[in-house]
């Protein structure tokens, strides 16, 4: 790939998508490699066309958010996060819109490789009894590796964005690619990443959706013979007691981020929507989850699912971006069938910790269907 020199300014970019979580400066997941990298495109690249016209009621909504979520918070910290996570989208959105296909396909490539490769040796380090640095959360027996992500859940959802983002390119010769990111679901041992396999398989022609599936074998086999980490230790784990709903309730992970889905768009919509009351999230859900007799309590204010993070925190203005984030999404797309098939992955998407300000998550929205 040659970079055109007055295209230059997206470089930064492009080299800090596989290090967007590593390394590690600040106390949280989201790290600024990214971001500084896209407000140098934001302010380098392409710029005869700013802001788009169109992109006025994304911004002025996500403003709107900003500010309901102001006038309630309680926490600094907190106020600042939802900030950039408003901004970092804006910022992001509009540099997005400027690629048009040139450079984002080669960087995702590079990204989904080095992932991979990092993860697969993270993976065979654990199973050899070797103690090495992880770059993000990883708990022995519990889930897979993180690669060079903030944790496993991460790594193997991203993967399948990035996944879904190369099959808009019907280019066949991203066979190793493909192979690559289904790889890294595996590995990551996140349940929801191989439920989110159903949207790249239904894409794929018959002959590699044999191959998906192939390679998808060997890896579960792999991963039973080593008992390590990946997919089916988290399984293992996961119904240790039986088969039962039980077992799923019981672990902790799952818990939580039921809990959190069900309270953030259900038990809690209304008062949310009408931005009622402070932002006191560790405590309501810790009171929701006593009564209930079947959650188990949060130990932070992070909510998990980032669609109702962001309803929580700005009611029905984040609802508005959302729907419109959606529509814009749909607009990229020739076929009622894409349409329907990007809103659907994009939703279930943020039902996982993928924030709206994912830069991968955007690059997918924002590009355009073959067919």
């Amino acid at each position: 790939m040659r970079i055109r020199a007055r295209d230059i300014g997206i470089l930064p970019l492009l080299l800090s998508l596989p290090f967007m979580f590593y390394p590690k400066v600040l106390g949280g997941d989201t790290q600024p490699w990214v971001f500084i990298g896209a407000l140098i495109a934001f302010f380098t690249f392409r710029t005869n066309i700013f802001v788009s016209r169109r992109d006025g009621i994304l911004i002025a909504l996500s403003f709107l958010c900003i500010l309901a979520y102001a006038f309630r918070s309680t926490s600094g910290y907190e106020l600042l996060r939802n900030t950039y996570t408003y901004l970092a989208f804006l910022i992001f959105w509009v540099v997005c819109q400027r690629e048009k296909g040139e450079y984002f396909p080669l960087a995702v490539k590079t990204t989904i490789v080095i992932w991979f490769l990092y993860g697969l040796y993270q993976y065979l380090m654990i199973h050899m009894g070797y103690q090495i640095e992880m770059p993000g959360r990883y708990l022995a027996g519990r889930m897979g590796p993180p690669s060079l992500t903030a944790e496993a859940s991460y790594y193997g959802s991203i993967s399948i964005i990035q996944l879904m983002y190369l099959l808009t390119e019907k280019n066949s010769k991203n066979g190793i690619f493909i192979a690559c990111a289904v790889g890294s679901a595996i590995l990551s041992g996140s349940l929801l990443a191989i439920l989110l396999l159903i949207f790249p398989l239904m894409k794929l022609s018959l002959k590699l959706q044999i191959s998906i599936v192939f390679i998808l074998l060997l890896f579960v086999i792999g991963d039973f013979y080593y008992e390590s980490s990946g997919v089916i230790l988290r399984l293992m784990s996961i119904f240790s007691d039986g088969p039962t709903t039980n077992g799923l309730f019981h672990d902790a992970s799952l818990n939580l981020r039921v809990g959190h889905i069900y309270f953030t768009m259900f038990e809690h919509l209304v008062p949310s929507l009408l931005l009622v009351g402070p932002i006191h999230f560790m405590v309501q859900y810790n009171d929701f989850a006593l009564n209930s007799g079947l959650f188990i309590e949060t130990g932070s204010d992070y909510i998990l699912p980032a669609i109702g993070e962001m309803i929580y925190g700005s009611g029905f203005f984040a609802v508005l971006l959302l729907v419109f984030i959606l529509k814009r999404a749909q607009e990229t797309c020739a076929t009622k069938k894409t349409k329907l098939e990007k809103i659907v992955f994009i939703f279930v998407c943020m039902l996982n910790p993928i924030s709206v300000s994912n830069i991968f998550l955007i690059m997918y929205v924002t590009r355009r269907f073959d067919k």
